[in-house]
């Protein structure tokens, strides 16, 4: 009996050493894999984080030029249509009866030609001037008037008229106002204030709005000779179409509002109609006004059949006429007065 339990006790020892062995063989020769460190179980892996996609900005860089040579980029003009050059002009207040064709006719022209050159569409209003454009002259049986334009028609517009002979430090101010308000008015520029400012000339007209000839210098026209007054208006002329590409036709207003029959006849020769006012500002004139001063001055001083077509004057260097030119707005506005032109309130 013991010596069975012995052979028991041998045959289990050599099991346990073959079974050693080969467990050994396996681990050496890599056929079981080494134990996985365990971590806590997630829903899914996260992957590993895409590096980002970089999108290169190319700031533009806008190369500066010199203060002493910068050069502004013109405003586009929109330019006038051509019209045969007339070979003399005369002025003519329209009469009840008269049409435009009989006008024309009798003043050797054409009706396109007269409604073109004066701004305005249709049949003209009793009473208003017009500066007539002569084809054939030998054909004209219209004597020729000597026309101070110191009002518009009877209705309730003002137009408002800003000269510009010197300053123009305040002018933008003006234009951002007259923007802001949706409103257009006439300037009277000097060919001296072209040339030294092209680029707010170029703004007025390209902002709508209407601009005339008040000389080349500025001189008074009474001491001047016909062909003196000749190269004033010419002067400008020529001054603003080489800044804006084209003419500031028909209208005209006598530097310091001095004339006489001759100059009215001679300016009138030359093609431009003479444009005074039915009420100055003030603002040029003596001592330095408040713009409390010009705002009563401009929208209560004429009674309201006085103010009906009138003609304002203001200068655009007055920094006091600046500050009051949106109180003025607000104030015709509110009381029904339109604000435009002088071809419009004509």
């Amino acid at each position: 009996m013991q010596r069975w339990i012995l052979v028991f006790l041998i045959i289990l020892t050599l099991s346990m050493v073959v079974a050693a062995t080969f467990q050994v063989r396996r681990v050496t020769h890599g056929t079981i894999d080494p134990p996985r460190t365990q971590y806590p179980a997630t829903s899914q892996p996260s992957p590993a984080p895409l590096a980002p996609t970089l999108h290169r900005t190319i700031t533009p860089i806008h190369p500066i030029a010199p203060t002493s040579t910068k050069t502004e980029q013109p405003t586009v003009i929109p330019t006038q249509t051509p019209f045969p050059s007339p070979k003399a002009y005369i002025a003519y207040r329209v009469r009840k009866g008269d049409t435009l064709a009989a006008i024309a006719k009798a003043s050797g022209t054409n009706p396109d030609y007269i409604a073109s050159f004066n701004r305005f569409v249709g049949e003209p209003e009793v009473l208003r001037p017009l500066l007539i454009p002569q084809l054939d002259p030998t054909a004209n049986t219209v004597i020729s008037q000597a026309i101070l334009v110191q009002r518009g028609a009877n209705r309730p517009a003002v137009a408002l008229t800003f000269d510009a002979g010197a300053d123009s430090s305040h002018t933008a101010a003006f234009l951002d106002v007259l923007a802001l308000h949706h409103v257009h008015v006439t300037f009277f520029l000097t060919g001296d204030w072209v040339q030294k400012n092209p680029e707010l000339t170029r703004r007025i007209i390209f902002d709508g709005h209407e601009v005339a000839n008040h000389s080349q210098s500025h001189p008074d026209f009474r001491q001047l000779d016909n062909a003196a007054i000749a190269s004033e208006l010419h002067g400008m002329a020529q001054t603003f179409f080489d800044a804006t590409g084209i003419w500031p036709a028909p209208y005209f207003r006598p530097p310091f509002g001095a004339y006489d029959e001759r100059v009215l006849r001679t300016v009138i020769a030359n093609g431009y109609l003479p444009i005074f006012w039915t009420l100055d500002s003030l603002d040029s004139i003596g001592e330095t006004k408040s713009a409390d001063f010009i705002v009563d001055r401009i929208t209560n001083t004429l009674t309201v059949n006085q103010r009906n077509g009138a003609i304002l004057l203001c200068h655009i260097g007055n920094p006091s006429t600046a500050e009051a030119l949106p109180r003025i707005l607000d104030e015709f506005a509110k009381r029904g007065i339109n604000v435009t032109t002088i071809s419009q309130i004509l």
